[in-house]
């Protein structure tokens, strides 16, 4: 995949400049739909091959917050702050088997090296519920294998910027309500990658792998 991530990263990226830019704007709900339709799929063929993954389920520490209207109206919210939709992305879900209802990243420019990545769950009330977390940006070729395989994957960070963006209409969960639901217990090994099966370096070793970048 350390091949393969900067040749599928640079394929989009030429989508990404090409094609009008409202296939990635809220209009653009198709790509929800291929993601949703395609990518479990393609996730059990791979990890069957051993060729990585398209799919996993997220971690609670990327919890934002969640947001008192439903997903179409957030997405409204989202393209007013500057995100856009985020295809290139593996398929999320949560550990009660709920899909993502959303996927949109803030990024400076198409090849900035970091973005911000938000990604959107229904809730049973018709709220949204909202996870985050703060990585490298595929699109750039040059960060495409480091993005793939959560080399610099920060959730602390992610879910602060989407407090700070969105203060007006999160509600951001207290300590003792991630407590009530397991969130107490401590951080997992440095080298697992939550839900995807992937190692990745330590922090130790992601700073030495940037140092060399």
């Amino acid at each position: 995949m350390v091949v393969a991530a900067p040749a599928v990263s640079l394929f989009a990226l030429t989508l990404y400049i090409v094609l009008d830019p409202s296939h990635r704007s809220l209009d653009a709900t198709y790509w929800h739909r291929i993601r949703r339709r395609w990518l479990p799929g393609v996730d059990r063929l791979a990890r069957r091959l051993g060729l990585g993954y398209a799919a996993y389920e997220l971690d609670s520490e990327e919890f934002a917050g969640r947001i008192d209207q439903p997903v179409e109206a957030v997405e409204a919210l989202l393209a007013t702050e500057g995100f856009e939709r985020m295809p290139l992305s593996a398929w999320k879900t949560l550990d009660d088997g709920r899909g993502e209802a959303g996927s949109w990243a803030l990024r400076e420019q198409p090849l900035a090296d970091r973005q911000l990545h938000v990604m959107l769950f229904r809730t049973g009330d018709g709220a949204t519920e909202l996870y985050a977390h703060e990585e490298y940006n595929p699109f750039h070729p040059g960060y495409a294998s480091k993005h793939y395989h959560c080399v610099g994957h920060d959730p602390e960070a992610g879910t602060e910027r989407v407090a700070d963006l969105l203060a007006e209409h999160l509600e951001t969960p207290a300590a003792t309500d991630r407590a009530a639901t397991g969130d107490e217990a401590s951080e997992p090994p440095a080298t697992t990658r939550i839900g995807t099966g992937v190692e990745h370096p330590s922090s130790a070793e992601q700073e030495s792998g940037a140092a060399a970048d």
